[in-house]
C-alpha cells in the first residue's frame, strides 16, 4: 500500500470530498456538501492557488492547501502552505503530513514561487523540526521567523451588520480608530 500525492483538479473532487467532509466534522462544522463542493470547484485548477491530496488505493487520506500571500519584505508573493489535514486513523503513523507539506513546497517551486511560508504554534517542536528537516531534504533555506498570525472570527460582526444598517461603514472610520488608540493598554 503506497501513498501518492496528487495536485487536485476538478476530476479528483469526487475523491477529495469525503475527506473534506471528515475534516469539517472534526472542526465541529455542519457540512453543506453542495456549497462545500462549489467552494472547491472554484479553487481547483488555478495556477497560483492549489491543493494537494494524499491518496491511498483511490481514497483521499490527506490534504494540504497552498495560497499566494503578499509579502512586503520580499516584494513578491509567497506560497503559504496551510491547512494540513490527515485522516484520523493515519495521523502520526506513516508521515503523511510531512509528505503533504514537502509536496506543497515542491509544487510551489515548480510554479515559480521563490519563497514559501509554513506555520505552527511556537510550542509545537515536532512541526518546527519537520520544517527544518524538509528544508534540508529539499535543499532549500529555512528561517524561523518570530510572528503571530491572528484568526479573527468575523461571524458576530456579520450578524450585527444584518441588524444594524451602517455598522460596517462605521468600523473603517478614522473616528473609531482614534477612540481605540485612546483606550488604556490593559485591554487584551
Amino acid at each position: 500500500m503506497s501513498i501518492e500525492t496528487v495536485v487536485v483538479s476538478k476530476d479528483e473532487l469526487d475523491t477529495l470530498m469525503p475527506l473534506i467532509v471528515e475534516q469539517q466534522h472534526d472542526c465541529g462544522k455542519e457540512v453543506d456538501l453542495a456549497s462545500t463542493r462549489a467552494f472547491f470547484e472554484g479553487l481547483v485548477g488555478h495556477e497560483a492557488t492549489f491543493q494537494i491530496m494524499a491518496v491511498e488505493e483511490g481514497v483521499a487520506v490527506g490534504l494540504v492547501m497552498v495560497d499566494p500571500i503578499p509579502n512586503l519584505q520580499f516584494a513578491d508573493k509567497v506560497a503559504y502552505v496551510h491547512d494540513v489535514y490527515v485522516t484520523e486513523s493515519l495521523r502520526g503513523v506513516r508521515g503523511i503530513g510531512a509528505l503533504l507539506v514537502a509536496a506543497g513546497f515542491a509544487e510551489s517551486m515548480r510554479r515559480g514561487y521563490e519563497f514559501a511560508e509554513g506555520e505552527t504554534e511556537p510550542d509545537n517542536s515536532p512541526a518546527r523540526k519537520l520544517y527544518n528537516r524538509l528544508a534540508k531534504k529539499l535543499g532549500v533555506g529555512c528561517k524561523e521567523v518570530d510572528s503571530v498570525r491572528y484568526l479573527l472570527d468575523l461571524r458576530p460582526g456579520i450578524e450585527r451588520a444584518r441588524t444594524e444598517p451602517g455598522y460596517l461603514d462605521q468600523l473603517s472610520t478614522p473616528r473609531l480608530l482614534s477612540r481605540l488608540s485612546a483606550r488604556p493598554a490593559a485591554e487584551g
